[in-house]
């Protein structure tokens, strides 16, 4: 399975969309907004947290590139927004991969299910590189 660049911003996604999409010469991608959704904390998401981009992505020389917005109180530094997503197709590898790596690591989200996924979560790892891990059966669609 590929590992996948994941392409975080604060507030700005759907602007670095356009000008990506523009610079690899393709068209304007299907953008997911976070929308009138339940936060982690299981509330609904403030006014100003609607409208960013939960995820989009471009296909850029046949590499899948992800892009999303941080939530306001997770401001990201630019230049160590980038994460490496790997998708894969078996759940046990998934856990078996992500307590590796949590060993000497931090969990940002521990494996959970989530709409688009029976498996997913955030690790980062003793080097200061998150990955994030997901149970992937087949695409899912960006409406």
């Amino acid at each position: 399975m590929p590992i996948n660049p994941y392409l975080v911003f604060n507030g700005n996604t759907r602007e670095a969309i356009h000008y990506y999409a523009k610079v690899f010469g393709q068209d304007i991608p299907d953008i997911m907004e976070f929308g009138p959704g339940n936060g982690p904390d299981g509330q609904p998401f403030e006014k100003d947290v609607q409208s960013l981009v939960l995820h989009s992505q471009l296909i850029v020389h046949d590499t899948r590139v992800m892009f999303s917005d941080a939530m306001p109180h997770d401001s990201v530094t630019i230049g160590q927004n980038v994460t490496l997503a790997l998708h894969l197709p078996d759940i046990q590898i998934i856990h078996e991969t992500f307590d590796k790596l949590a060993q000497d690591g931090n969990v940002i989200m521990p494996i959970q299910k989530t709409f688009w996924s029976e498996a997913y979560g955030i690790v980062e790892d003793p080097f200061g590189v998150q990955w994030q891990l997901n149970h992937e059966v087949s695409e899912v669609p960006i409406t």
